[in-house]
């Protein structure tokens, strides 16, 4: 009995030595007379002040050499091993250590060396999160490859203070020589703002200093070819050939869905919106009568939000046919009138079930391999739904009635995006006034 109650009590004191010391470690140098007042004398010896109390040496009980704590600027306690036994040799270190961190901190250099790849695995977790809240989903997923397949297999290793231009010219080279072509400028560019958000992240979490200059990715290179369209006569074909169409199925269910499309190939050409989650999560409620204070016209605007965020547009007045036979097929309303003022949370594109297609591309695909519209004759690559988003622009500037900022507001895109695919078209534009 003597010997467990002796090993009862030699278990109770370190674990009270253990308390003693993580208490010391928290308090700040203006909190050491608490520490005097304290009975417990023989642990006295363990802590040591150094620099005014802005560095503080202590041994634990379970170790035998000496470790410190400093405070920077930041305010905030940094701790690190002198891997000394010796008190005096581990002095010397902890001052050494103490001015290397300050050295550090003057030149905007991180405390601890961060790893590409450990950044770049936390940004993917970050775009994921904002892809499940509809955040730029497209955009997101794009970073997220050039990510996996081609920044942290290169970079990955690499500790971010080690990025130096020669490692991104490495970098680009090696990228070049796995793609086997050199990259157009939109993949560049996609790469590239990849890269920002890690280094973004990056200064975020303090793991960099936003004082320290990491070379940039390149994103000069090949323009890309044209993108699929349609002529004004082949869109005036598509759109007369498609209430036969809809005639022509064999199902029900598959009339009213080719029905659907019909009425979402409308409203992707008179409102310029995207394709996909933009344009499929659009709600009844989403859409109201906007009267202009000084012609009194009443227009259509409806709020989407996608890519981009959330903004409101404008439709074409021919819009609002299609919008009225969803709402009749739907029961949201008699009319397009009685569909707006319901303010209904329904979804817009859906079957007149309530059931919601996942996504609109196979349909639109066999529509164009029925009328024979699938491959655009100039580019010879195949048609999708992103050429009617196409169309828009290229009519909008086309018919003078559109200036490039207004689009890029109403298209949720930027100026610089439009004159990087439609630069082009200014001297056509303008050839009333030039001619």
């Amino acid at each position: 009995m003597p010997k467990l109650r002796c090993c009862f009590e030699r278990n109770i004191l370190k674990q009270t030595q253990i308390g003693f010391l993580q208490l010391a470690c928290r308090l700040q140098p203006e909190d050491r007379p608490i520490l005097e007042n304290l009975k417990l004398s023989s642990h006295k010896e363990v802590i040591h002040h150094l620099r005014d109390g802005e560095v503080v040496l202590y041994k634990r009980p379970t170790s035998r050499v000496w470790q410190v704590r400093y405070k920077l600027r930041d305010h905030k306690w940094h701790c690190a091993s002198t891997r000394q036994r010796q008190l005096e040799w581990a002095k010397r270190v902890a001052g050494e250590l103490y001015d290397k961190a300050r050295f550090r901190e003057e030149e905007g250099l991180p405390q601890k060396s961060v790893r590409f790849g450990t950044l770049a695995n936390e940004c993917i977790r970050v775009l994921k999160v904002e892809i499940e809240r509809g955040i730029r989903p497209n955009t997101n997923m794009d970073y997220i490859r050039a990510m996996n397949n081609y920044l942290i297999p290169f970079f990955g290793k690499l500790m971010l203070t080690n990025i130096t231009a020669q490692k991104v010219a490495e970098y680009e080279s090696w990228r070049n020589q796995k793609m086997g072509k050199v990259p157009i400028s939109s993949t560049l560019a996609n790469h590239s703002s990849a890269f920002n958000r890690i280094i973004d992240l990056a200064i975020e979490q303090g793991a960099i200093s936003d004082k320290v200059i990491i070379p940039k990715l390149s994103r000069k290179g090949k323009k890309g070819s044209p993108r699929p369209a349609f002529t004004q006569d082949e869109l005036k074909q598509l759109l007369e050939y498609m209430p036969k169409w809809c005639l022509l199925a064999e199902r029900k269910n598959h009339a009213e869905m080719r029905e659907l499309l019909r009425d979402y190939v409308e409203l992707l050409l008179t409102t310029g919106m995207r394709s996909g989650r933009e344009s499929m999560n659009m709600l009844w409620k989403h859409i109201e009568w906007y009267t202009d204070g000084k012609t009194d016209v009443r227009y259509l605007r409806i709020w989407v939000s996608g890519k981009t965020g959330g903004r409101w547009l404008i439709a074409k007045h021919r819009a609002a046919s299609a919008l009225e036979r969803l709402a009749i097929r739907q029961g949201v309303g008699a009319n397009l009138n009685e569909a707006i003022a319901a303010k209904s949370d329904a979804y817009v594109f859906s079957m007149s079930t309530g059931q919601r297609p996942i996504s609109m591309h196979t349909s639109f695909e066999l529509l164009l391999k029925d009328s024979g519209m699938r491959v655009d004759a100039i580019t010879g690559k195949n048609r999708s739904l992103y050429s009617l988003r196409h169309c828009y622009a290229t009519m909008s500037l086309m018919d003078g009635q559109m200036d490039m900022h207004t689009l890029a507001k109403q298209m949720g895109t930027s100026v610089g995006m439009l004159e990087q695919h439609y630069s082009k078209m200014t001297a056509t534009m303008a050839a009333e006034r030039l001619a």
